[in-house]
């Protein structure tokens, strides 16, 4: 059986991205820093052969955490932006392979648009004391429903368990008379994370 092109596609990028160090991993590709630290490379897929880049930065021990408290995907980063997002005035948002098209070139081309932009975000956020540092001094670069979880964990891991009973605390002030998903899954997980790292 013949391949779909969204398989040939996908091929074209993995083959592209070999000599890199990016290794695909299911549906996404990862680099190891080290340290349980890796870079990110994932896709957004529109129709059959649009393919949206996503870069990121993943940490073991920050999934660890998170595996314990029963949230968030293993392997997911923890944070990451589109690939369109890193370039400046002239953003590429995604890259499309036409069926019969030459997919080796149009790979070659997400490829070098990665180097040259994602690669130095990635570099710059690979290790935790930096990117947890960027995360606290600008919690609003992380989306509303992830915030206060995100930070409660960074804070944990830093060895500060006061600014994580601090951050649990105002979100579960702010969606105390609420009764919406997103306010009973944070009251479970403020529970949880209570539970698991008493401070």
């Amino acid at each position: 059986m013949r391949p779909s092109p969204k398989t040939d596609a996908l091929v074209a990028v993995d083959t592209a991205l070999h000599p890199t160090g990016f290794v695909r991993r299911g549906h996404v590709w990862r680099q190891d820093r080290g340290d349980g630290v890796s870079g990110w490379l994932g896709f957004a897929v529109a129709g059959s052969l649009e393919l949206t880049p996503l870069v990121g930065v993943c940490f073991a021990r920050y999934d660890e955490v998170c595996r314990t408290l029963g949230v968030g995907i293993p392997g997911t980063p923890l944070l990451s932006t589109p690939l369109g997002w890193l370039m400046g005035e002239k953003p590429v948002w995604k890259w499309v392979f036409e069926p019969g098209g030459d997919h080796a070139a149009v790979a070659s081309s997400l490829v070098s648009a990665f180097l040259k932009h994602g690669k130095p975000y990635i570099d710059k956020r690979a290790e935790w004391g930096a990117v947890s540092k960027e995360l606290v001094g600008k919690p609003e670069t992380l989306l509303d429903f992830e915030r206060a979880r995100k930070l409660a964990i960074i804070h944990v891991l830093n060895g500060n368990a006061g600014a994580a009973g601090e951050v649990l605390k105002k979100e579960r002030e702010r969606v105390a008379d609420k009764a919406d998903v997103y306010a009973r899954s944070y009251r479970a997980f403020a529970h949880r994370f209570e539970i698991a790292f008493p401070g």
